[in-house]
């Protein structure tokens, strides 16, 4: 009996160890599924805190481009008013010139033309003195002669 007394003492150690070890194994095993289930946790999280991060990144970006687009927008019509600010005062001052000039044209005309009639007078003066010494120089000279044949 002592034998079989002896297998079997071995058989319920050899039981015992295999049932300790099961339960090793089993609480390895629950161990390993609750750092797995840990783990998909944090990865969740942190999946879930990037997409976050993301998001408001994509909304801070994107109000960045609005505000740029709106600041765009309001420079590009500050200056199509200048553009057009400078076009106006340009036209009317180029209208100014082109009055300005015809007023000079016209005071050069004018005065040309009294220059001339200026002119013509002067010259019909000088003609006229001109005719008037002539006159005088023929009678001065009759007196002369005729003095001169008194004379002699």
């Amino acid at each position: 009996m002592n034998r079989r007394a002896t297998v079997r003492e071995e058989s319920y150690k050899e039981l015992e160890l295999l049932t300790r070890e099961a339960h090793q194994l089993k609480q390895t095993i629950a161990a390993l599924r609750q750092a797995l289930e840990q783990a998909k946790i944090e990865k969740d999280t942190a999946a879930t805190r990037v997409l976050a991060e993301s998001n408001q990144e994509m909304g801070q970006v994107k109000n960045a481009v609005v505000a740029l687009r709106e600041e765009l927008e309001r420079l590009k019509g500050e200056m199509d008013k200048e553009v057009e600010e400078a076009l106006a005062t340009g036209h009317a001052e180029f209208r100014h010139l082109q009055k300005t000039i015809r007023a000079m044209r016209n005071e050069l005309e004018l005065r040309k033309i009294l220059y001339q009639e200026a002119l013509q007078t002067l010259e019909r003066t000088h003609r006229n003195e001109m005719g008037q010494l002539a006159e005088t120089i023929a009678a001065l000279r009759e007196e002369l002669e005729a003095n001169h044949a008194q004379k002699e």
